[in-house]
């Protein structure tokens, strides 16, 4: 059984930070290990890190890099399972 588990953007960020997407540290058709860096993040301040949040395959990536991203927003889809 396959599950599609979501990536998202940190939601505790700081009110009127800017952030978008830096870099994808995989690629789509990548196998991915939970909590392995997956994505990194630039804002206003830091470079950020997101990890994966399940181990699996990247299937969708849905902001590219330099893309401004919002709080809890959907960036990409890992496939769990076999």
């Amino acid at each position: 059984m396959t599950t599609t588990i979501e990536v998202r953007a940190p939601s505790e960020q700081s009110e009127g930070t800017r952030s978008q997407v830096q870099r994808w540290l995989k690629n789509i058709g990548d196998t991915v290990v939970e909590n392995e860096p997956l994505i990194e993040v630039e804002t206003d301040k830091v470079t950020i890190e997101i990890p994966a949040p399940a181990g699996g395959v990247l299937r969708e990536i849905l902001k590219n890099e330099q893309e401004e991203i919002e709080p809890g927003e959907l960036l990409g889809r890992i496939q769990s399972g076999a």
